[in-house]
């Protein structure tokens, strides 16, 4: 279906639902159709043998529905960056060739001499123009080409690329359905009308029935204007570049339901602050194709920009052999419908433009590595330099330094140097200088570093490296690094502290108060294993009760090896003191609260116990209340991606988050019974921040329940609390093997502190829950004993275990804790284990694999690579404590045997 007709369809199609939004105006599709075919009309009639109309505006509703009316007459549309130095808009209307330049907002073009080209879109609108007899039609007659937008390319000289019309539906099907476009979804118009990607967030938007909203724009920073609109309004979708959305501050990003990266590499930095909010993907796509070609959804960082969308096939060109490929590694070659039909005024054939296997092709120029048809970006064959003998990436060592900074970076040359552009504030120039120099080779040394507070982006989005290059010979080079004499071994160690962090750790903070993980730790105790040796660095990491800080390693190491002091006393000490005024605090919040008894509020429903006791509710008619620490919307769409729902069975479920609680806001109808299974799962996390994160929102539920008046407070707690429910005293505490574990019992205090006449409460301490089905599969990537399973089968040894795995299964589970919600538990303080599983019997499960000692089964899986280290310092600590002592075998199911078919073993 070409472009006018496409358009013509879907407008004429949806009536008065919303099309598009700015400010406080709305327009229907049916305000949208009449509009936009009028104004085709116009320019059909006025300009009765054009081919080509060049459009010159930005970020306004008006600029818009101008881009539609040209597309709807059949048009070439080509839009122009308004902001182009007058030379450069002279040579690019040269290129063009437009028949008219249509001027759609008032200062566009105001100081060009483009001879008696511009027409003014106001003055067109207000233009009485004689009617042909006969209704304006729907659609019109149109030419092979479709839209064309000019790219600097490779060469930095400008190029239009012609885009035909058989890749737009492709196009608008694929996204539509990749990126999760309903009607009625808001869908955030960012891009400049310069740069194919407004093409597609326009015309996709509108082919699924969307609302297409266009913030209000007073002509300063767009960047800062988008920001500001969806702090207040939010939106469904939107396409931005890494650049950008790193501009954009939190309370912006938090209200974004999908995000899709596009227009140059994520890198981790960007991708794990927008996992914090939104559902994330990854779309790539040149402007030689039809705007996209590929998008990816990843659940962890990954170089994949995933998968052909409809109408495409992918190559790599093996350049010295002259080969097409269907695998490998090499330059990425796009096949099929949406490849554009050339640049204006090159005969195809010429350049990058081919045919392959009879289908029209093109040399994108990138370097992947394209493995069962999923292409892995690897970076720009034509952005690599050469340096002291070796080829480097820019690209590539951008995505590297920006996550060891932990913000956005540029590298580019200039002059012959290799300059770093960097936002990362607090560190001096010369430790930065001398910290790279211990990290990179060096031929990947940056000669320059230029300090920014942002990267400057182009209209495009993407890093304008051209304004960089200006700020490097206004500020000439930077001073030779000084490094300060320090200690030879603290410098050593807060090296690769800083190495895994991206960030300076002092030599007395605590790893995690600096944003380090668990995962990242097993990285940091790596590293210093092949330097000190993995035994010595092994019994350090002992002796530092789950934290870590360079004084206290080196300590540790040698200098002073008596353990480091217990978190424990402190933490009882502050929490015993808050739980002493928490039964009259809550007594007073309860006072005069009623709740509604068959209202039930759930917590952690975004993970996979809650998930399931979510769904078990949905459609009950039970008054549903959702405590989320995510965004509602994504904790809404993974639902319905798991269960198979519709968001239709959320109308009626009320969303809060702890912030909200805190606040007293938020749900503030009667709750009924509360089930807390949101929890953050982390064995090696230190107590203290357990007590600052799911403690204490914990403490906030507790407090929320007694001022909605719940009549019955469940928690799912762990079975490494222990076998018997005994009262919270330092000892008890104490006595419990890791942080985590520990948590959950101070959080059983707080959870005990509300029962009373009014509120009864239920724990249930519940051993590693399996059951997953495909659609939960995402949920084994960091779970310790999933991986100990995957790995074991992988390097062919199990390493040797000195106690059982407990294990139970979800479904059972989810009626265990609905049961009690409902009052029907046998016993208020509970054990749910089903099964234990010892070591012959997981060797069984695995196809007989040999046994190996842990400490060498660890060191073989660190070193050959193979594994995820995220989860390798939860297998270390797993693997040191005893296991479960007491046989279980309550249950028939087969619930290993079920977990390694879903982990494909």
């Amino acid at each position: 279906m070409d472009l006018s007709t496409l358009l013509a369809h879907r407008l004429g199609a949806r009536g008065d639902q919303p099309a598009l939004e700015s400010g406080a105006r709305t327009w229907s599709y049916a305000d949208l159709d009449r509009v936009t075919r009028d104004r085709a009309a116009r320019l059909r009639r006025r300009y009765p043998r054009a081919v080509r109309v060049a459009t010159a505006g930005e970020h306004t509703a008006e600029s818009l529905l101008w881009a539609l009316a040209v597309m709807r007459a059949g048009l070439v549309y080509t839009p122009l960056n308004p902001g182009l130095p007058p030379e450069r808009m002279r040579e690019a209307i040269r290129v063009a060739g437009p028949d008219l330049v249509l001027r759609t907002t008032p200062d566009a073009l105001r100081d060009q001499d483009l001879d008696g080209l511009v027409v003014s879109a106001d003055e067109l609108a207000r233009e009485v123009v004689p009617r042909a007899d006969g209704e304006s039609p729907a659609a019109w007659p149109v030419h092979e080409t479709a839209y064309s937008v000019f790219t600097s390319g490779s060469s930095g000289l400008p190029k239009l690329v012609n885009v035909g019309n058989r890749g737009i539906e492709d196009l608008c099907r694929a996204q539509t359905r990749l990126f999760g476009i309903e009607p009625g979804h808001r869908v955030l118009q960012f891009s400049s009308l310069a740069f194919d990607a407004s093409v597609a967030e326009i015309l996709v938007t509108l082919y699924a029935g969307g609302t297409l909203v266009v913030p209000e724009w007073d002509g300063g920073s767009w960047v800062n204007a988008v920001g500001t609109h969806l702090a207040a309004h939010g939106c469904d979708v939107i396409t931005v570049p890494p650049s950008v959305y790193a501009r954009l501050h939190d309370e912006a990003r938090k209200t974004i339901g999908t995000v899709v990266f596009a227009g140059e590499a994520l890198t981790e930095v960007e991708f794990r602050a927008a996992a914090r909010f939104s559902r994330v993907l990854n779309a790539y796509g040149p402007t030689e194709g039809t705007v996209c070609f590929s998008v990816a959804e990843p659940n962890r960082f990954t170089t994949s920009v995933g998968r052909p969308i409809d109408g495409y096939r992918a190559r790599v060109h093996d350049r010295a052999r002259d080969l097409y490929a269907t695998s490998g590694r090499g330059e990425l070659v796009i096949v099929g419908d949406g490849v554009a039909l050339g640049y204006e005024g090159v005969e195809r054939g010429d350049g990058p433009f081919t045919t392959v296997d009879g289908s029209a092709a093109y040399h994108t120029g990138d370097e992947v590595e394209l493995r069962d048809g999923e292409v892995f970006y690897v970076g720009r064959l034509d952005d690599q330099v050469k340096r002291l003998g070796h080829r480097i990436s820019l690209t590539d060592l951008e995505g590297r330094l920006s996550r060891l900074l932990g913000s956005r970076v540029a590298v580019l040359t200039h002059d012959g140097s290799l300059v770093l552009a960097y936002t990362a504030a607090g560190r001096p120039e010369p430790e930065l200088k001398a910290w790279l120099r211990e990290l990179l080779p060096k031929w990947e040394v940056p000669d320059l570093l230029l300090a920014v507070p942002d990267i400057p982006v182009t209209h495009t989005g993407k890093a304008d490296k051209d304004a960089l290059r200006a700020l490097v010979e206004r500020d000439g080079t930077t001073t030779q690094p000084q490094p300060a004499e320090r200690d030879a071994g603290q410098d050593v160690v807060s090296s690769l502290a800083e190495e895994v962090l991206g960030t300076p750790l002092a030599p007395d903070m605590s790893f995690f108060d600096a944003g380090g993980d668990s995962f990242a730790l097993v990285q940091l105790q790596v590293g210093l294993a092949r330097l000190y040796g993995e035994e010595r660095v092994q019994k350090a990491f002992d002796l530092l009760n789950y934290d870590f800080t360079v004084e206290g390693f080196l300590a540790a190491l040698g200098e002073r090896p008596e353990p480091v002091a217990s978190p424990v006393p402190s933490v009882f000490r502050t929490v015993s003191a808050d739980l002493a005024d928490l039964p009259a605090a809550l007594a007073s919040l309860r006072h005069g609260a009623t709740g509604d008894p068959r209202a039930v509020t759930v917590t952690g429903a975004g993970g996979f116990i809650g998930g399931h006791v979510l769904d078990r509710l949905l459609g009950t008619g039970r008054p549903l209340t959702v405590v989320a620490t995510s965004n509602p919307r994504r904790v809404v769409e993974r639902h319905c991606a798991r269960f198979g729902r519709q968001e239709a069975d959320f109308a009626d479920v009320r969303f809060a988050t702890y912030d909200d609680l805190e606040a007293g806001g938020g749900d503030t109808d009667g709750w009924g019974a509360v089930v807390h299974c949101g929890y953050q799962v982390n064995h090696v996390l230190p107590l203290e921040r357990h007590v600052k994160d799911s403690i204490a929102n914990t403490r906030t539920l507790v407090r929320a329940a007694a001022r909605r008046g719940a009549h019955r407070f469940v928690f799912a707690s762990t079975a490494s609390a222990g076998r018997e429910f005994v009262p919270f005293t330092e000892d008890a505490l104490a006595a419990i093997g890791d942080p985590y574990s520990q948590s959950k019992f101070v959080a059983e205090a707080y959870v005990e502190a509300l029962e009373d006449d009014h509120c009864e409460v239920d724990i249930v301490r519940i051993g590693l829950v399996y059951g997953h089905t495909p659609a939960d599969a995402a949920f084994l990537d960091d779970d310790v004993f999933a991986n100990l399973l995957r790995i074991s089968k992988k390097e062919g040894a199990l390493p040797r275990l000195t106690g059982l795995v407990p294990v139970c299964h979800v479904a059972d589970v989810t009626d265990s804790l609905l049961a009690a919600a409902a009052g029907r538990a046998a016993e208020r303080r509970s054990l749910l284990l089903q099964r234990t599983y010892g070591v012959d019997e997981l060797r069984a499960e695995l196809g007989g694999v040999p046994l190996a000692d842990p400490r060498e089964w660890l060191t073989t899986v660190t070193e050959a690579g193979t594994a995820d280290t995220r989860v390798l310092a939860a297998l270390r600590l797993w693997l040191s404590e005893p296991g479960w002592t007491r046989p279980v075998h309550g249950t028939c199911r087969p619930i290993v045997r079920e977990l390694t078919k879903t982990l494909e073993i």
